[in-house]
């Protein structure tokens, strides 16, 4: 996601100066620290193209292709077993900056251009589906939302659900604006999510989301993923924000998801990411539904690397991916290789 200007502009400054003052060759000289970075992508191609929220878009084809050679050729590139294993204490060989890659939400793309990427590499991810939207033409709350702005005719207007928000598209700009919007939505205390895009659309006066193609993967196209070696994770059955539900809601979300995976799939579900991921998107409360629910490792979204014996296994730090140059993307592995952190 796009954050303050001013700051990407000095994280990029850095980066450049780091890679191109040598810093980053010999940053890999350096021993790796033992550390499990879990990437996260959503999108592959250009959000020029389509017609929703440009922010779940992390990187173009060749954009990924080029990020997974790089990793591939200067850190270590894991398995979800292997991520087990890492927060088990029991890897094997050498100790090693893994690098887990994932997706969430399942998006078509993620078929079409992300897998053929992965297994010409060789390379594991970890694909994690609303089980709801699985071959599907469903336009999601995040889109719903990016095309209602996008399509405005009032370019200034108040929200009042859950909390009041002043949104001057003209002034602000459409990223700045939807990302304030989107942050109101995943509050905890949108208790009524149909009422918060009713309202949006009743503010923006934008168009009706347009009937589209089909936008999310298949079970057919799952399991061909399965079989040339990619995973399966759950990312809920509705992917609601669940600190939003109540106990037993969240849990229906949890088990239903799992359940239809493996009924779809044949094969038992270890893996969870949560809805949106942030800090207040899931609850203490929430990780214990996730292991009473039978998963054995649960994945957040707020950025952070994890470390052996100090990471939490409902809680695995994510880092999300998008909004770099290629300077940055390969001075921040060469950074985590030999601490263990990533640049923020």
């Amino acid at each position: 996601m796009t954050g303050n200007p001013n700051f990407v502009g000095k994280r990029e400054t850095l980066a450049r100066g780091l890679l191109w003052s040598g810093a980053s060759f010999l940053l890999r000289q350096l021993p790796a620290k033992d550390s499990l970075l879990v990437l996260n992508y959503h999108r592959i191609g250009n959000p020029e193209d389509d017609s929703f929220d440009p922010g779940v878009f992390s990187a173009t084809a060749d954009q990924f292709n080029d990020q997974i050679a790089y990793l591939k050729r200067h850190l270590s590139l894991t398995t979800l077993d292997e991520a087990l294993a890492f927060l088990d204490g029991t890897s094997q060989g050498k100790r090693r900056c893994r690098v887990l890659i994932t997706f969430d939400d399942g998006y078509l793309d993620n078929y079409e251009i992300a897998f053929p990427i992965l297994r010409s590499h060789g390379v594991q991810g970890v694909f994690f589906l609303a089980t709801s939207v699985v071959g599907s033409c469903q336009v999601p709350w995040w889109d719903h939302i990016a095309y209602l702005v996008k399509t405005a005719r009032r370019r200034k207007f108040t929200l009042s659900y859950p909390a009041d928000l002043s949104v001057d598209i003209d002034k602000d700009g459409l990223v700045i604006s939807l990302r304030d919007i989107l942050k109101l939505y995943k509050r905890p205390d949108n208790f009524d999510p149909a009422r918060f895009i009713q309202s949006v659309a009743q503010e923006t006066e934008g168009d009706d989301v347009p009937s589209t193609l089909r936008r999310f993967l298949n079970w057919d196209e799952a399991r061909e993923m399965t079989r040339d070696g990619m995973v399966i994770g759950s990312h809920t059955h509705s992917h609601h924000v669940l600190s939003q539900l109540d106990a037993e809601r969240q849990f229906e979300e949890l088990s239903s998801s799992r359940a239809i995976l493996k009924e779809q799939l044949g094969v038992e579900v270890n893996a969870l990411a949560y809805p949106v991921g942030g800090h207040d998107s899931f609850t203490a409360q929430t990780r214990q539904l996730a292991c009473d629910a039978g998963y054995r490792i649960a994945f957040s979204f707020y950025g952070g690397t994890n470390l052996p014996g100090r990471t939490a296994r409902y809680d695995v730090n994510r880092i999300g991916i998008g909004d770099q140059s290629w300077d940055r993307f390969r001075i921040q592995a060469v950074v985590c290789r030999a601490t263990g952190r990533y640049l923020p």
